[in-house]
């Protein structure tokens, strides 16, 4: 029996929305799977005192789905329209250099012209300077700001997906759908109540039911299996069934539902189920947080209103650099709701919190969630003093999305290290800009602490390529060796943007498709209807009407060019202004061995369980990589904290060769209750040869007992190894590690400062961490001795 449809579409997103319209548009019959709600005006959730009401998927299906995995914590939206009914409503073009590497032959930023014009036309984009309202409060601080800082030439506005017309006064927009004008709430990333924000539920996704499109909301496409002759079998969880699983058959699939969300699903259906074998390699590779990075300014000195007007109205752009070692990245001034401005304050880390320094992720969020209860009461007047910073950029895109062996869970392979250089300069910048606003610079707490960004643009995964080898996806973003199953979404991008990607990955969707369709209905030159009477589709046509002897007469032209906002943007010959902020950083690598024994109790007798250890031959051992992003904060912070990287061996639970630390944490001389002791502190994440987490959970006690002990201190690691990925996991193993003498003077050898080239700042940065630790020694050792 054929399959019901000539085309199923999971997801609505900027690549889903594109697809159901065009395929609509084309006459073929399509379905549509959306996991999470619709989400008609006023209905968007407005609970502020119980987060999981309405605000999280994973309870009850909620706006937002955060997935704090290894290595990236990332935050996607669930919903009929995707991303855009909770991004910041930025459209803006890549320079055209950004498709000079790593892009399939044949896209170029003038290839894709006439779709970025489409998306636009769409999407009816216009910058803030359109509104009738003026600009916002912290749009004119970022100008002056930006004037204040010799940066003048590489500030504009961006182009917006928001409806300034008369608030408060529903009117009909060109595709029939009532929306009413921008109220300057600054509500654009919770979900907009008012339907101001062009979100693709009032536009794309509207002409595709028009068209006939078929959507079904809280369908979650779970797998993807080839029928024989052709065509698809989608099985999904109907969720608005409690549940049930449900399948749907079509011609052809078009998978669409977001970066991280689109890789999981083919590597479940590669790797996991066995469904779709042929799958490149490539598969889950070239993953980009598009260079995300998130920071706040508290006490500005002027009003900085956070809650007025959409939530983004500016850019900046920072382009320094040559070839391999070019640093660009945008700067946007952000904000935030008023009810929220509360709920910021706890990401202060320098106020008065005593949050635990060894702490990971889910645990970190976890204590500030618990500090946000009393927050929430707070008076918006304080929050009119605080803004929201976001930067983006080009990153290495060198990540990998995986299923851990055996337990199938996802997680995200990236290596902050090599994009310490764009991470240092976005910093640099945020805290250039809170200065030049008289307040303090505040960075993400998973940042700050534990040096993991958030990322809300995912991109690559299932990258296009010319051949399998190189991509799981063709340059038209079918995959390969699956005829007819197609990813039109972010994880096609092969590359980080630079800039908010929702353009491009729509432009790139609208290109896609198109071939898609052509190919269908075997016509060479159809185009979407808004585009028939532009220039490119009658170029596009002439052809075939020729051959096909039909008539000349085309529709009235509706998309026309549109100017690029950055096209105002200067560079000057050298860069953009260097940044008189240092950001310097330090890195070193250690090496510790010692013995262990599983199930010994208590496993606080270190001494004992070494001792049984080390007569059975149950070494451990490891080589990290120790790396302080920004030596100031490190310095200053209590937590004390840099990156660990390396290899972990533990006898019977890692392969001979050990097993990787992506994510580790180290804490140097973290305070205890007394001020004559200190903590150094190991967390050491990796998986066993079993396939579950482990966690080497170590630290060094540094106090003074009788005799003189300072070098037993600082080498003695007590170590519990832990089945699970927090302190709270059960200890399976326990005993010591240690620094020998020749190891010492091995690790002397390998410091190097980075962020500077400066012989001089190279020894300022080495005497000043060694202040700092031989400070702290002699707090230890020699001050109660004096006194």
């Amino acid at each position: 029996m054929a399959p019901t449809y000539d085309a199923l579409v999971i997801g609505t997103g900027f690549g889903g929305a594109v697809a159901a319209c065009r395929l609509a548009q084309a006459g073929l019959t399509v379905r549509v799977l959306e996991r999470g709600l619709r989400y008609p005006k006023g209905s968007f959730p407005r609970n502020w005192s119980n987060p999981l009401n309405g605000w999280l998927w994973r309870y009850g299906q909620g706006l937002f789905d955060v997935k704090l995995l290894p290595g990236m914590s990332i935050v996607q939206a669930a919903g009929y329209g995707g991303g855009s009914l909770i991004y910041a409503n930025v459209h803006l073009r890549p320079p055209a250099e950004t498709f000079d590497t790593d892009w399939p032959e044949g896209y170029s930023r003038a290839a894709l012209e006439p779709y970025y014009d489409l998306v636009a036309y769409m999407l009816d984009l216009q910058p803030i300077t359109a509104s009738a309202r003026g600009l916002p409060t912290k749009a004119k601080r970022m100008r002056e700001v930006a004037r204040k800082l010799g940066r003048e030439q590489q500030f504009f506005y961006p182009d917006l997906a928001v409806r300034f017309a008369p608030a408060g006064e529903p009117m009909a927009n060109k595709f029939g759908v009532a929306q009413e004008g921008c109220n300057y709430c600054g509500e654009c990333d919770i979900g907009c109540n008012v339907r101001a924000k062009n979100t693709l539920d009032l536009n794309y996704l509207a002409v595709a039911e028009q068209q006939g499109a078929e959507m079904t909301t809280q369908a979650e496409a779970t797998r993807i299996e080839p029928l024989s002759p052709a065509g698809y079998r989608v099985t999904y969880t109907d969720h608005a069934a409690g549940g049930a699983e449900r399948t749907v058959e079509a011609r052809r699939v078009f998978l669409c539902a977001g970066t991280v969300n689109t890789t999981e699903l083919l590597l479940r259906c590669r790797d996991q189920w066995g469904t779709l074998p042929r799958i490149s390699d490539r598969l889950g590779c070239r993953y980009s947080a598009n260079g995300d990075f998130l920071a706040f300014a508290f006490e500005t000195r002027e009003v900085w209103e956070p809650s007025e007007g959409p939530t983004i109205t500016t850019s900046l752009v920072v382009d320094q650099g040559q070839g391999a070692d070019k640093t660009w990245f945008l700067f946007q001034e952000g904000g935030h709701p008023g009810q929220a401005a509360g709920l910021l304050q706890v990401l202060d880390m320098g106020r008065d919190f005593r949050v635990p320094a060894d702490l990971l992720q889910k645990q970190l969020v976890r204590a500030l969630r618990r500090r946000s209860q009393p927050e929430t009461v707070m008076g918006k007047e304080r929050g009119r003093f605080q803004a929201v910073f976001l930067a983006m950029g080009r990153d290495r895109a060198n990540g990998r999305l995986a299923l851990r062996p055996l337990t199938r869970d996802m997680e995200v392979r990236w290596d902050v290290p090599s994009n310490l250089p764009l991470y240092r300069t976005q910093e640099q910048l945020c805290q250039d800009i809170a200065r030049a606003l008289g307040a303090r610079a505040v960075f993400n707490p998973l940042w700050d602490r534990l040096h993991i960004p958030v990322s809300v643009h995912n991109l690559g995964g299932c990258t296009m390529a010319e051949e399998p080898a190189y991509g799981v996806l063709n340059p038209d973003g079918e995959v390969h060796g699956h005829p007819g199953l197609y990813v039109l979404d972010g994880a096609a991008l092969p590359a980080s943007t630079g800039v908010n990607p929702s353009s491009t990955i729509a432009a790139v969707a609208e290109r896609n498709v198109e071939a898609a369709i052509r190919q269908v209905l075997g016509n060479p030159t159809w185009t979407a209807p808004e585009r028939a009477g532009t220039a490119s589709g009658r170029a596009a046509a002439e052809p075939f009407r020729a051959s096909m002897r039909m008539s000349t007469s085309v529709a009235p032209t509706r998309v026309v060019p549109r100017e690029d906002p950055m096209r105002s943007v200067v560079i000057p010959e050298g860069g953009t202004v260097l940044s008189p902020t240092p950001v310097v950083g330090l890195r070193f690598t250690e090496r510790m061995r010692g013995f262990i024994n599983h199930g010994h109790l208590p496993d606080t007798d270190y001494a004992g369980a070494e001792e049984e250890g080390k007569s059975e031959g149950r070494v451990a051992e490891f080589i990290l990589t120790i790396t302080l992003p920004n030596l100031d904060r490190f310095l200053a912070e209590k937590a004390h904290s840099g990156i660990a990287q390396g290899t972990v061996h533990v006898h019977g639970l890692t392969p001979p060769g050990g097993a990787k630390v992506d994510h580790g944490v180290f804490n140097l001389f973290v305070d205890t209750d007394s001020y004559y002791e200190r903590r150094m502190l190991y967390l050491l994440p990796f998986t066993g040869m079993d396939g579950q987490q482990y966690l080497l959970d170590g630290y060094k006690h540094v106090r003074d007992d009788d005799g003189f002990d300072m070098w037993s201190d600082t080498s003695t690691l007590y170590t519990v190894i832990r089945r699970g990925s927090d302190r709270h996991a059960p200890a399976v193993a326990s005993g010591i590690i240690r620094l020998g003498m020749p190891d010492f003077l091995q690790q002397l050898t390998t410091f190097a400062v980075l962020g500077t080239t400066s012989p001089l700042a190279k020894a300022q940065a080495l005497k000043r961490f060694g202040s700092m630790f031989m400070g702290n020694l002699w707090d230890v050792f020699a001050r109660t001795k004096l006194e």
